[in-house]
């Protein structure tokens, strides 16, 4: 039996499928209804409600106490319902019938790894290796540290990464500085599209603090920085020869078996070589519904305050509040991930403002030798409440197209290999704000 499959063999008990029948009543009429009953409690564990099926199976019990589906349908209704020692005992109780059934050892072994007893699960796990032959000390050792970090009360994980990037037009800018806006013809040289190569540096933290041991509710909070450092000397007068990148947030999560709810106070910073910068804070919030198994629905939104240190008739209120759904298929897992969302800002200039929407799509797909594959795309329109410049004469429309992909080779259980590529299209009625570029990274990460 390899990790994957011990993994496995511990998310059934979570996800709670269907028991096998081990035994049934002798009477029909009898054995009819408690097979009714049986099926909706195994319908009710499917949908995750854990608690109305540890109920259901519970007084099932009693009618037929010796009907050992019902008693594995408990076993794994009780952890999901957070009822661990009960989880045990009736686990136990199985494996008093079931001795040589190598798989309970592995649930009996989840199971007590939610109560804080590692030594018994690992005396399970020993007897599950020698009952399957297949399994190692080494992967069992691991899945069991898995496990420990999974239920610990305080989660922290986190990303370094870093690389090398081509950027072929790093200030945003159109194809020349030769343009004409409104009725006249000007020449803005700073403004034309500058290429470059570069390096950057990322760093990600995500922490969570289970308020008690079996409660939904964690404290959260992330920090986030970013540096990119570019190669080429016109961008100095620019002053955007390097940039960093800021964000911390903290607040509540509340989560259970099919929903998840996430509400923080964030502030983020974008600088230019410490000359210039936007900065914001506000609220975000994500809820997650899932269907099913393999079908989620996902809300998110975002409003903030931002401030621009040198364009100070571009501060405002910028929010957007988007509605997407993930669909999870084939062996391997792989993802599917579409929806749409409204862009809104108002600026302390009127002109600044605007409304818009954006719709995205991408897909996950892993791959074998430990590849994984992500293209994604999005449109996004923004109609402004004015022109881009004072010598225009029509109000500001954006529509920008970006598509791309990223390819991760996983090294090891910490260490990847990464490529991205990202092109984006803007096009606008203002020669100012219409571009296109090409985006390329490719470095390594460190994840912990």
């Amino acid at each position: 039996m390899t990790n994957k499959t011990i993994s496995t063999l511990f998310a059934l008990c979570l996800m709670g499928l269907a028991a096998p029948v081990f035994a049934a009543s002798d009477e029909p009429a009898r054995a009819t209804a408690v097979d009714n009953a049986k099926a909706e409690a195994d319908s009710l564990l499917k949908k995750g409600d854990a608690a109305g099926a540890y109920d259901l199976y519970l007084r099932l019990m009693r009618e037929a106490p010796d009907d050992d589906s019902l008693q594995l349908g408990l076993a794994r209704a009780a952890t999901g319902a957070k009822r661990w020692h009960q989880a045990v005992m009736a686990y136990e109780a199985l494996i008093e019938k079931y001795p040589r059934e190598a798989s309970l050892y592995a649930e009996l072994a989840n199971a007590y790894m939610l109560t804080d007893a590692r030594e018994a699960a690992e005396r399970s796990l020993a007897v599950m290796r020698a009952l399957d032959g297949k399994t190692t000390e080494a992967e069992s050792t691991l899945a069991l540290d898995e496990l420990e970090r999974r239920y610990n009360r305080f989660q922290m994980h986190g990303k370094v990464r870093f690389g090398v990037l081509y950027d072929s037009n790093a200030n945003m800018g159109p194809k020349s500085g030769e343009m004409n806006l409104g009725n006249w013809r000007v020449s803005i040289d700073d403004a034309r599209e500058r290429e470059t190569g570069g390096v950057y540096v990322g760093a990600d933290l995500d922490l969570a603090y289970r308020v008690y041991q079996d409660s939904p509710w964690w404290i959260v909070g992330d920090a986030r920085l970013f540096w990119r450092g570019n190669a080429n000397s016109d961008l100095d007068r620019l002053h955007s020869r390097e940039s960093q990148y800021g964000r911390g947030a903290v607040g509540l999560r509340h989560l259970t078996s099919n929903s998840l709810l996430d509400a923080r106070l964030k502030a983020e910073i974008f600088d230019y070589e410490f000359y210039q910068n936007v900065s914001s804070a506000g609220p975000e919030a994500t809820f997650l519904y899932a269907v099913t198994p393999t079908t989620q629905l996902i809300t998110r939104a975002g409003v903030d305050r931002r401030r621009y240190s040198r364009d100070r008739l571009r501060d405002g209120t910028y929010g957007w509040a988007g509605q997407y759904a993930r669909w999870f298929f084939g062996a391997a897992n792989h993802e599917f991930l579409a929806g749409a969302r409204y862009l809104g800002a108002s600026a302390d200039r009127a002109d600044y403002g605007y409304r818009g929407w954006e719709a995205s799509a991408g897909f996950t797909f892993k791959l074998p030798k430990g590849f994984e594959l992500a293209p994604n795309i999005s449109y996004a329109h923004e109609n402004y409440r004015g022109p881009a410049t004072v010598l225009e004469l029509k109000d500001r429309r954006d529509s920008r197209l970006r598509a791309g992909a990223s390819l991760t080779y996983r090294v090891s259980n910490a260490w990847s290999l990464e490529l991205n590529y990202q092109y984006a299209r803007n096009h606008s009625t203002s020669p100012l704000y219409d571009y296109k570029q090409h985006f390329v990274t490719t470095g390594a990460s460190w994840s912990f």
